[in-house]
């Protein structure tokens, strides 16, 4: 097995044909409250991979306390192609439109967590999202309203050569059953967030 990424949670590992995800043991936290956590967000996770399985990583195994395995998925990181292609955008939009309608949160919606698929032998290139370490379920209009804000912001800070076609492709193929409302939220979270950084 190759170490391809270490976070604050998790190691991740790349074996021949897959990915091993395992939450790290926290050692400054009482040990059954750390192995109680960890139990509870590798079921989360997992179970949210199966419910999203036709855009995120297949779900291979998991022990449910701390490893998961799943596709390894090959292809480029969006983060480096979207500015040359930000017609992905609208993709990325109508993926995460069936995601919220599911009401399955990502908790970390960025360029650097979504992946073009290569495309195999007939195929067309596909979108995935990756990391689902901050996902979980809610059907609250302001969840999904942040779930945006972190993509605008996102895209703002690292692709605001291309941002203005980045977000308008995205809006296009954003269409969830409540989107009035959720974009409706989405200024108050965004006018929220422009009075904290002026203290």
């Amino acid at each position: 097995m190759k170490e391809i990424g270490r976070g604050a949670e998790a190691v991740i590992l790349r074996t021949a044909s897959s990915v091993l995800k395992d939450r790290i043991v926290k050692n400054y936290r009482i040990k059954e409250i750390d192995s109680k956590l960890r139990k509870t967000r590798t079921r989360k996770e997992a179970k949210i991979l199966e419910k999203l399985k036709e855009f995120a990583p297949k779900l291979i195994k998991t022990d449910s306390k701390s490893k998961i395995e799943m596709e390894y998925i090959e292809g480029s990181l969006v983060k480096h192609i979207i500015d040359d292609k930000p017609l992905l955008a609208k993709e990325i939009g109508k993926l995460t439109a069936i995601m919220h309608d599911k009401n399955i949160i990502h908790g970390d919606l960025t360029t650097s967590n979504i992946i073009l698929q290569r495309a195999e032998s007939g195929k067309h290139s596909a979108v995935k999202f990756i990391d689902f370490g901050l996902s979980y379920e809610s059907h609250k209009i302001e969840d999904k309203a942040v779930d945006l804000h972190l993509f605008r912001e996102a895209v703002e800070s690292k692709h605001f050569r291309k941002e203005k076609a980045i977000w308008t492709n995205f809006l296009k193929g954003y269409k969830p059953k409540n989107k009035a409302e959720i974009l409706k939220r989405l200024e108050v979270v965004e006018k929220r967030g422009r009075n904290k950084q002026k203290y």
